[in-house]
């Protein structure tokens, strides 16, 4: 009934049935983190993995846990306390639910002019009580909501800071009644996506989702997933696919960097991990190769927390960590964060890209003030580094960061300007 309502919207609005959000934008995973919503489905088989879950993402931000009832929350709070985990950081909210995969039937946070508001798109497992959640979710926080009528899982959905959204042929497969240009026009005026990439699904995976094989680290780093040859028809899919993202020029031109990561038993994915802030929470599976996988996030990732989780109990079923998940933006960081990242005023850096251990040097493109103070940021607005620029027409430096992207900043009496860097 739900699926055919929202289809007698579409014919009775114009458009795509509902009003449109003012500038869209849909942050990436890698971005700040307000909170973290986690659903359980009271099945006491996984409820050890849950507590460690829960346990590790209160370290890096709020855990908002989805429940039916007062008598689930009691339930929740009672077993948090038996293994020893805090309440501090941990919050609850009673609505209809049913199944732990929020990552699928999850709001998809956008910013927009008019502040935060969810996307509610209808996925494929058709889930019942959890139907309606983000349109649920937002009626009780007091937020925007958008329910829309396409067919949409959130493990199929993966977006950098330059609007460019990498999914799988499941995006259009998956919704045969509409063509492509009519999929990728409600992306851009809805989420503000520019770009749609997509990628061969895996045959074994039913829901062919993106984030069983790869997964974006930030705005230049990939790690993908592999099998080994002559394992199945996920050997062709996934070359395929490691194959379409070295074709594929970086935001600023450059080719991204790709890190393969062997599967644990041809099918246990690496890909499936979950950043919240300074923390990336990794799928193992008692397995030889889970210490090369971990190993591999720590070099990507050097300036964040790396914590394997055992997903054994649940990788059966098709997920990770990445699938019972779904982070929400921090709106009070973030808008500093993104004009940061993606800004390119008032001051030329070169060479950029560079290599570890070169000089970076910095000029100003136009009439501006020394003093200035000049600081190294993560993506995420971490300060890594803070030098004084005190006079000259040019300030160079050593640059000791290993690979990624980063945030130069430049402040003076003249104003703030900030432009991105990227070692290779």
């Amino acid at each position: 009934m739900i699926k055919y309502y929202k289809l007698l919207l579409l014919f009775v609005f114009p458009l795509y049935g509902y009003a449109q959000p003012l500038n869209p934008w849909t942050p990436p995973e890698y971005f700040p983190s307000k909170a973290v919503l986690i659903e359980w489905d009271f099945n006491t088989y996984t409820w050890s993995l849950y507590a460690e879950l829960i346990a590790e993402c209160r370290l890096a931000t709020e855990v908002i846990l989805v429940v039916r009832d007062q008598a689930e929350e009691d339930q929740m709070r009672s077993l948090l306390t038996s293994e020893g985990i805090p309440l501090s950081g941990i919050s609850f909210v009673q609505v209809p639910c049913e199944r732990m995969w929020i990552r699928d039937h999850g709001p998809l946070a956008v910013k927009t002019d008019q502040g935060v508001a969810f996307m509610d798109f209808d996925d494929l497992a058709n889930s019942g009580l959890d139907e309606n959640l983000p349109t649920n979710l937002a009626n009780l926080w007091g937020i925007d909501s958008y329910s829309l009528p396409y067919v949409l899982c959130g493990g199929n959905f993966m977006v950098d800071n330059h609007n460019r959204l990498f999914t799988t042929t499941r995006l259009y497969s998956n919704n045969p009644g509409y063509t492509r240009a009519h999929i990728n026009q409600v992306f851009e005026d809805y989420m503000g996506i520019t770009e749609i990439l997509t990628f061969a699904p895996q045959h074994s995976d039913y829901w062919g989702h993106i984030d069983m094989q790869i997964k974006l680290l930030d705005d230049t780093t990939f790690v993908i997933s592999e099998v080994s040859p002559g394992s199945g028809a996920n050997y062709d899919s996934l070359e395929a696919n490691y194959a379409r993202l070295q074709s594929l020029p970086g935001p600023h031109g450059k080719p991204y960097r790709i890190e393969r990561l062997q599967m644990a038993d041809d099918w246990k994915t690496y890909a499936n991990s979950l950043i919240l802030n300074d923390r990336v929470l990794v799928p193992t599976y008692n397995h030889i190769l889970d210490s090369t996988a971990l190993d591999a996030y720590a070099r990507l990732l050097p300036d964040h927390h790396i914590v394997g989780i055992n997903c054994n109990k649940i990788i059966g079923w098709e997920g990770a960590l990445h699938c019972i998940t779904m982070q929400l933006f921090d709106e009070a960081q973030l808008t500093s964060v993104r004009n940061l990242s993606i800004r390119d005023n008032g001051i030329h850096l070169f060479p950029n890209p560079l290599m570890q251990g070169e000089n970076l040097c910095i000029q100003f493109t136009g009439e501006q003030s020394l003093p200035a103070t000049v600081r190294v940021l993560t993506l995420q607005g971490q300060v890594l580094q803070s030098l004084s620029w005190l006079s000259g027409d040019s300030f160079s430096f050593s640059w000791p960061h290993s690979s990624g992207a980063y945030i130069l900043e430049v402040s003076c009496a003249s104003g703030k300007y900030s432009q991105t860097v990227f070692t290779e």
